[in-house]
């Protein structure tokens, strides 16, 4: 008996928690209408905006950022084969084509492209900051990691100003790039043009500054340090100064086991004691009145600018030579053209996606007005409602 009772049970659950397909089939055929205009209304509100919407039109240009020398560091890494990137990685190295990135993705590189083309009227923009934020929408810069070209894609309505705007980052790069020095010898070129202009204030000074004490002293002085010796003492003392200007560019880019800052250390030394000698053995001038000692000192300084001015020119133009054959600095690959073709916007696939919403849409609408149409049939299920709706009233 217990088997038979048993048994029919068991067999029941599965039948009321089944859920038939016939059920749904039906459910979908009695709200066929309602999923039919949800769906139509969805379609044609897509399809009247996919016509209202603007063609957007898509430049594209490709440049190469400068290929650098290969540093010592860089030397090193490479000999270490496969473990070159894991080192790279862990020292922080960057390639060169996100510090480009970087560049044309500054504000000051921005607001410079912003006034060069008027974007903040073109955008009707209150502020810089807002014109900023259309103009990073409208363009887009990507690097290739592979062969470290960039990309510079730029969208607008009229295909002339596309390509114009996307011309204008690589032109504008390189007016910020002729401002800064990026690689080793623009360092170097850029360090010596600021030590020489340094010292042609100080020379201009100096021989001033000679020129009074000369005339309040009244003698040649050229003559009494000839005869004194100060003359080899003040251009020793401007080849010191010139290397020790020379050992300070060199520190920013090499280390003290260098071997030209160690050649340069030594010279130094060397210099010095040189120095040391011929002014103890009575090269300097000591004697005479305090204005010939004054006229002596000024001709010196003179003598000692001089000296570092020479060196310096030699420099800057070692710097100049080694800048010339890294080549140019940006080289453009392709320049962007008028685009033939909008790239945007695809109203077919808007229309399609806004046509499988209103389907999605329509078929849960579909289901629910089922569900509340069956829960009215039901006096339980009426009283659950009821109470729904009163516990969802804000009228007590």
């Amino acid at each position: 008996m217990t088997e038979q009772t048993t048994a029919p049970s068991q067999t029941a659950l599965p039948e009321d928690d089944e859920i038939s397909l016939i059920d749904l089939a039906i459910a979908l055929g009695e709200e066929k209408t309602t999923i039919l205009k949800v769906t139509a209304l969805f379609t044609a509100v897509a399809v009247v905006v996919a016509l209202l919407l603007p063609n957007i039109y898509t430049a594209k240009t490709v440049m190469m950022p400068p290929q650098q020398q290969q540093s010592g560091a860089a030397s090193a890494l490479a000999s270490l084969g496969g473990l070159a990137g894991l080192a790279g990685a862990a020292a922080g190295i960057k390639s060169p084509d996100e510090m480009y990135v970087a560049f044309m993705q500054s504000e000051g590189m921005q607001n410079a492209v912003i006034r060069r083309l008027g974007l903040q009227e073109r955008y009707q923009s209150k502020t810089m900051t807002d014109t900023r934020t259309a103009l990073k929408g409208a363009v887009r810069i990507a690097s290739d990691k592979k062969t470290g070209l960039i990309t510079i894609e730029a969208d607008d309505k009229d295909p002339a100003f596309a390509a114009q705007l996307a011309n204008v980052q690589v032109e504008e790069l390189r007016n910020l790039l002729g401002r800064l020095a990026v690689t080793e010898a623009q360092q170097r070129r850029m360090f010596y043009e600021q030590q020489i202009q340094k010292v042609q204030n100080d020379l201009a000074a100096a021989e001033a500054s000679f020129r009074q004490a000369k005339e309040k002293s009244g003698m040649q002085v050229t003559s009494v340090l000839a005869e004194s010796g100060v003359r080899a003492s003040a251009e020793l003392r401007g080849q010191i100064a010139a290397r020790e200007v020379q050992m300070q560019a060199m520190s920013r880019f090499a280390t003290a086991q260098n071997p030209d800052m160690q050649r340069i250390s030594s010279e130094l030394s060397a210099m010095r004691t040189q120095l040391t000698k011929l002014e103890q053995g009575g090269g300097d001038v000591s004697q005479g009145s305090p204005t010939q000692q004054q006229a002596v000192k000024s001709y010196r300084d003179v003598k000692v600018q001089e000296a570092m001015l020479e060196v310096l020119i030699k420099q800057y133009e070692l710097a100049r030579v080694d800048e010339a054959k890294e080549g140019p600095l940006l080289q453009q690959v392709d320049v962007a053209i008028a685009p033939e073709r909008k790239s945007k916007p695809k109203r077919a696939m808007i229309v399609l996606v806004a046509a499988f919403a209103g389907l999605f849409l329509g078929v849960l609408v579909a289901f629910v007005r089922r569900a509340i149409r069956k829960a009215a049939e039901s006096e339980d299920a009426g009283a659950q409602i009821a109470q729904l709706k009163q516990a969802w009233s804000f009228r007590r």
